[in-house]
């Protein structure tokens, strides 16, 4: 299933404004992604920037945008497609025996 990380970001005064952390602990938890077809594998707050990321599997890019939409009320959302660095360094490696070959 397709790998991305999701970031969010928001000004500190929009922080306790705009959810209550028990509305957050809810709406972002794995059971919850789960309903929308969306495992999330890493999670982790940068307090200091009031920075959420979250690495996530779904299907596709949108799924992830809708789950995590409401978090646009109070900030930047960004949603990117990812990889791990194993599938990264599998992929270089096909390029270089294709390059190898003259495949290119």
């Amino acid at each position: 299933m397709p790998l991305f990380v999701a970031q969010h970001r928001h000004p500190p005064e929009s922080c306790s404004a705009f959810l209550s952390e028990s509305e957050l602990l809810s709406r972002v938890s794995a059971t919850a992604a789960a309903r929308h077809g969306i495992g999330i594998e890493a999670e982790a707050l940068i307090e200091v920037e009031h920075r959420l990321l979250l690495v996530v599997e779904a299907a596709e890019q949108e799924t992830v945008e809708g789950f995590l939409g409401f978090l646009r009320q109070s900030g930047e959302l960004e949603v990117l497609p990812a990889s791990t660095v194993e599938e990264a360094v599998e992929r270089l490696h096909v390029l270089d025996e294709s390059k190898e070959r003259g495949d290119e």
